[in-house]
């Protein structure tokens, strides 16, 4: 091998290492962070609850995103329950819970069962044509 392609080796091998050693330096200035105080729990186990919900308990009348998942597998006796989350129909906040299986179910916020369906399946067909010459 010529001269300069070894020296050319060693220098790309080196910013390679200092790359590298950089990334662990930064890898572990950041799993040694302290952890912010309003993501730690208490030691009784309970935890905090995001403010959206504390707000909505504070209310008369709503229940919340967990007690709205539950009536809903609770309705459809169905446990593939996918997703709840707030949505609008017709300017009432609402939530709407997803299932696996397709099926939705709208729910107030005071906990009625506004609308339950199922999603169709969306299909397409492409005709594939031949050439029989």
């Amino acid at each position: 091998m010529r001269k300069s392609t070894l020296i050319l080796s060693a220098i790309i091998t080196a910013a390679l290492i200092i790359a590298l050693y950089s990334l662990v330096a930064a890898y572990q200035r950041a799993i040694q962070a302290p952890v912010p105080p309003t993501a730690v729990t208490s030691a009784e186990g309970s935890q905090e609850q995001p403010v959206d919900n504390a707000t909505e308990a504070a209310v008369a009348g709503t229940i919340s995103i967990y007690d709205a998942a539950a009536q809903a597998v609770n309705v459809l006796g169905r446990s593939d329950l996918y997703l709840v989350l707030n949505t609008q129909v017709n300017g009432v906040d609402v939530y709407l819970a997803t299932f696996a299986s397709g099926d939705i179910m709208y729910i107030s916020k005071d906990g009625q069962v506004l609308s339950a369906s199922k999603l169709e399946a969306l299909s397409i067909y492409q005709p594939t044509s031949h050439s029989g010459k």
